[in-house]
């Protein structure tokens, strides 16, 4: 591979940059070109274009996947530093600025966690953070995909088989709860399966075809809930449960988290005559070769902590 020859930056097209982000971030041309409103005859062109400028690949197919190169993984950061500070300077031209780029660290989910460790996560960056913070979810089965492409510096998740190429740690065992008002008439010193499932419940789900844990336990038990709501946040639900007799069934770590913010509600433990598991391994997930980058160890550090309280 010949190495990288001297550019001059004035002569970039700056919409090569912004491909170049989106296919690393999305995983392939077919969704960037989806999500910047492109051809994908018109994306693939502008990929041609950097890979000549940089002398360079810059992604390769590996199964299914599309992986970044060597130079992909080192040009990342600071494209989308550059990026970004350049929308924010023109979107904000009066804004004072630290003249510091922050680096993007982008955590992935398969459940709506976020409740769970974002807030103390936030805290622990001070007054003037060095980072700029990315949450998003992921279908299940996406995870190796999207660590290997870089789309995800780190995901949480509960535990999966993997690859040598995937490293992990426990985090949390976690199990379900449920959330109620305190004075809901069918509760008494708890809810008993038959009581449970006469309820009517809410549903936190971010689209149509989500499946969250929740669910599936049900479709193993082969139980059915009345769901009449389903929105796609815990604020909007944990509204709608403090203002009715909804009940909405999650992990007990997210809900734990935020239950204090709505005045008259409580968890209650999942009905003692429901086979339901009793907790549920949530790890951490990473690709190895990544291992050694200071910045994700440093995000690594923040969660095992922020988990371990």
């Amino acid at each position: 591979m010949n190495a990288m020859k001297r550019i001059d930056v004035r002569r970039i097209d700056l919409n090569l940059l912004v491909a170049f982000e989106a296919i690393y971030e999305e995983g392939s041309v077919t969704a960037a070109s989806q999500r910047l409103c492109l051809t994908q005859s018109a994306l693939s062109h502008a990929l041609a274009r950097l890979r000549e400028l940089c002398g360079d690949p810059l992604f390769e197919r590996h199964g299914k996947a599309t992986v970044p190169t060597a130079l992909a993984r080192g040009l990342i950061g600071p494209v989308q530093s550059a990026l970004g500070q350049l929308e924010r300077s023109l979107n904000q031209p009066a804004a004072a600025s630290s003249g510091r780029a922050r680096r993007r660290l982008s955590i992935g989910l398969v459940s709506l966690y976020e409740a769970a460790f974002v807030p103390r996560l936030v805290a622990c960056m001070g007054d003037d953070p060095a980072y700029e913070i990315e949450v998003a979810h992921y279908q299940p089965g996406k995870l190796e995909v999207h660590l290997e492409s870089g789309r995800f510096d780190a995901a949480i998740q509960m535990q999966v088989p993997h690859s040598s190429q995937v490293c992990s740690e426990p985090l949390i065992d976690e199990r379900l709860a449920i959330m109620a008002r305190a004075d809901h008439p069918a509760a008494g010193e708890g809810f008993d399966l038959r009581s449970y499932l006469e309820q009517d419940h809410v549903l936190v789900i971010s689209s149509e075809r989500w499946t969250d844990f929740v669910s599936l336990e049900f479709e193993r038990l082969r139980l059915a809930r009345r769901i009449v709501l389903r929105c796609q946040d815990y604020w909007t639900a944990c509204k709608a449960v403090a203002g009715s007799h909804l009940l909405l069934t999650a992990q007990q770590a997210a809900l734990g988290q935020i239950v204090s913010s709505f005045p008259g509600t409580r968890l209650w433990p999942m009905p003692r005559d429901m086979d339901t598991v009793e907790t549920m391994e949530v790890r951490l997930y990473w690709h190895a070769a990544r291992d050694s980058d200071p910045d994700l160890r440093w995000l690594r550090g923040k969660l095992r902590a922020i988990f371990a309280a």
